[in-house]
């Protein structure tokens, strides 16, 4: 039976070795890597929040007055992007699992960049589409909000609900960016907005994949920085070869109550934040409003996804993400009703809560199914609920045209939101706290 202690100075392998001279004055600082890696994901996302996804509501009215096209064709593009992902969402998983997800951002990124330029120089509304649905979709999505956490669950494991929470604070903060694109979609025209895009994801984001590194092992390194685990008379298994398979997990009601739970969760986020912005312009208030009123929501998220993952750290966090959703369900309920500026600033802090919930997500499914298989499970659910979403924000656009309202929209998510508190109380009632063990 191997024999295994811990050591504070493990004796490493020139290969170890050379890889930490590589990362230079960073990687000796004294400062836990995994601090560094956390510290440039989340940049990225500031740039990729203030310039990416979120750009696409203060789009809707600009396209409809180009194209002459109605608020659900314009949807289409956040419809088309959702389905698109949702159905690579496993081959994405996949080829993490299998190459790193270091090297699938790299890649992806390139292309997410290049879809920019391509929007700029978009001559129909259908060539939007295509756009926002592959480079400004799948590329995005596994360049930016999927490859970063399986790396984090690499480097961290007591605080995982912390380090991943830290993560989205950039995506909130990355939303003080919005009004500035707000004003340059204003005063130089959308086109010439998404070059600024391009510019930026260039400029921002391969310097973060030359930072990140896929597991703290191929630095002689452990999570949290704790000393590296090493044998005296064998191999043992890591943490990196631990976990369930999808198959194992597929097989529990806790697969399909999480990834039910959270679709339920985005599709009232995503339908509401797409048409945030012509939203209040139906309710009297104006397009700058809007912008603020959005960046303001996004913003909001920095606090609650900090409260919400220190307790997650502590507690159950599929009990904590059944609160989140039952307050996620009462600002929808403000927002039928609002009337007023207070009541829309309470309304888009409650709604927070919504896109709050990722960091919470992928911590528990990281300790519910360990690290061997973490990319493929996680994008599994991840394809559950963002087809679960994907028709949201054209079916709000298509009630519109249809109806010249969005209230009876704002009705149909409050079913939704019931469903999701039902779900995630299912998830918490059939919880694990242990995973079996793969053969090496």
């Amino acid at each position: 039976m191997a024999q295994t202690e811990k050591t504070d100075s493990p004796e490493e392998s020139p290969e170890q070795k050379t890889g930490t001279l590589k990362d230079g004055l960073i990687a000796n600082s004294g400062i836990f890597y995994g601090w560094w890696i956390l510290l440039a994901l989340a940049l990225m996302r500031v740039m990729a929040s203030g310039v990416g996804n979120n750009v696409r509501s203060l789009l809707v009215i600009p396209l409809e007055e180009e194209f002459g096209a109605t608020r659900a064709q314009i949807s289409l593009m956040a419809t088309a992007g959702s389905l698109a992902i949702a159905l690579t969402g496993p081959l994405g998983g996949w080829l993490m699992d299998r190459y790193g997800p270091r090297r699938v951002m790299f890649i992806s990124l390139a292309f997410a960049a290049s879809g920019y330029v391509m929007l700029a120089g978009a001559q129909s509304l259908w060539q939007v589409i295509v756009i926002f649905t592959i480079p400004l979709g799948v590329a995005y999505n596994w360049a930016i909000l999927n490859s970063g956490a399986p790396i984090l669950n690499n480097w961290f494991d007591r605080g995982k609900a912390r380090a991943l929470s830290l993560l989205n604070v950039g995506h909130g903060a990355g939303a003080l960016m919005l009004p500035f694109m707000a004003l340059a979609i204003t005063e130089l025209g959308w086109r010439q907005a998404m070059l600024i895009g391009a510019t930026a994801m260039v400029v921002v984001g391969f310097p973060v994949v030359w930072v990140a590194r896929n597991t703290p092992e191929e630095m002689g390194l452990a999570p949290d920085g704790d000393p590296a685990l090493v044998t005296t008379d064998g191999p043992v298994v890591s943490a990196a070869q631990s976990g369930m398979t999808l198959a194992q997990a597929a097989r529990g009601p806790f697969f399909w109550a999480i990834g039910i739970g959270s679709a339920c969760m985005l599709f009232v986020n995503s339908s509401i934040a797409f048409h945030l912005v012509p939203l209040l312009v139906w309710k009297g208030e104006s397009e700058s409003f809007g912008a603020i009123l959005l960046s303001t929501q996004l913003t909001w998220t920095v606090p609650v996804v900090l409260g919400v993952s220190w307790a997650a750290d502590r507690f159950d966090g599929t009990r904590i993400m059944t609160v989140m959703m039952s307050v996620v369900l009462i600002g929808v309920v403000v927002m039928l009703w609002a009337d007023a500026i207070w009541a829309y600033v309470l309304a888009v802090s409650l709604l927070a809560f919504g896109g709050s919930h990722w960091a919470i997500l992928w911590a528990v499914l990281g300790r519910q199914y360990g690290r061997a298989h973490y990319n493929i499970i996680r994008l599994s659910i991840y394809s559950i609920l963002i087809a679960g979403m994907s028709g949201a924000p054209y079916f709000a656009g298509l009630t519109f045209d249809r109806t010249d309202s969005y209230a009876p929209w704002l009705r149909i998510l409050l079913v939704v939101g019931v469903l999701g508190v039902i779900s995630f109380a299912i998830a918490a009632a059939t919880r694990t706290r242990s995973t079996p063990k793969v053969k090496v």
